[in-house]
């Protein structure tokens, strides 16, 4: 069975909380907590889109947040018991995840593992992640040795990368029956086990970027966000950090280069701005707002990454605002992981 042959299922639980609103900080929070960890406020600025697909004992979180620190404590891990497994993967933008101590920053694509046994830390300045939940005795059937490589972001193998796998799995996730879910969970098992048994030099291969890189990195992706609506290249970010285009090149290969970073930015802020559910505003002066060239070529980028176009997208959101059903709250996934915890 492909992709394209699986019936369409209902749509997924939606969440937007914005900065507007005097009480999206504390809904954001509850949800949180429902997965066993407290948030903080990172500076004041704050805003969180959330979509959830749920099957059983797999669920996958799709979230653009800005301005939060998640954080899961030993306190935490002794108050719910939860023995779950979640990879954390980065779609774009600045997210530092890891043990509490020894977090790294994740470039586009990196998939990086959480036991919920373990303390884990994760500090969202502007990102969007995708983060998928399985079930301790699943995980650790295909992959017995896996829970060391908890806070580690993982090698990219022969097999392909984990954290595109997972990506190109949420892009098809509001077609999926029940049925298909245990499909991708053997999928990612099974990934999990072949990257189980490689040598810690792939680990640190996987993260191989020297701290300069990591600073021109890091300039480079914060003026990429301030400035999403100007005409932006390799020269003009290289000249605005202060750095040779050489260097600039170096510092944004491992995450596609400055046209590509640029792209995912774009589609990342074109959909928050969607999410806000501003019903007078276009969706071609949203495009030209977020500095993509013209409505064709803003729909192309963002249905290249969330698999849906920004049209579809807001239909959808229109949709689960009229169905209580569909709308996303800390009771519900309070439940979820009680069922995955089992």
């Amino acid at each position: 069975m492909t992709i394209s042959d699986i019936p369409q299922e209902e749509n997924p639980q939606r969440r937007h909380l914005g900065r507007a609103s005097a009480d999206s900080f504390g809904l954001y929070h509850d949800m949180i907590r429902s997965s066993g960890a407290a948030t903080y406020l990172l500076g004041d600025k704050f805003e969180a889109t959330i979509a959830a697909h749920h099957f059983g004992r797999l669920t996958l979180f799709d979230r653009q947040v800005i301005g939060a620190d998640h954080r899961r404590k030993l306190a935490h891990i002794r108050r719910d018991g939860f023995e779950h497994y979640y990879l954390q993967v980065s779609r774009s933008g600045r997210i530092v995840s890891g043990r509490p101590g020894e977090e790294r920053r994740l470039a586009p694509g990196d998939a990086i593992l959480f036991d919920a046994t373990q303390p884990m830390r994760s500090i969202v300045d502007d990102g969007d992640i995708v983060t998928i939940i399985l079930a301790r005795d699943q995980v650790e059937a295909a992959a017995p040795g896996v829970r060391r490589l908890h806070g580690s972001i993982l090698p990219r193998g022969e097999t392909g990368s984990l954290g595109q796998a997972v990506l190109s799995f949420i892009r098809c996730a509001s077609s999926f029956p029940e049925t298909s879910a245990a499909g991708v969970g053997h999928v990612i098992t099974s990934m999990l086990s072949q990257i189980q048994g490689r040598s810690d030099a792939a680990y640190s291969d996987a993260v191989g970027e020297t701290n300069l890189e990591l600073s021109r990195r890091l300039r480079a992706e914060i003026f990429i966000d301030n400035n999403l609506a100007e005409d932006l290249n390799s020269d003009v970010v290289a000249r605005s950090i202060g750095v040779s285009r050489s260097s600039l090149y170096r510092a944004m290969q491992a995450v596609g280069g400055v046209e590509t970073v640029v792209k995912r930015r774009r589609a990342a802020r074109l959909r928050l701005l969607i999410s806000r559910q501003d019903k007078t505003t276009s969706i071609g002066s949203f495009v030209e707002k977020v500095g993509f060239s013209n409505i064709n070529h803003g729909s192309r980028a963002f249905k290249e990454i969330y698999g849906h176009s920004p049209d579809q997208f807001r239909a959808a959101l229109r949709a689960d605002a009229i169905s209580a059903a569909n709308t996303l709250h800390s009771d519900r996934m309070r439940d979820w992981y009680s069922t995955m915890n089992v």
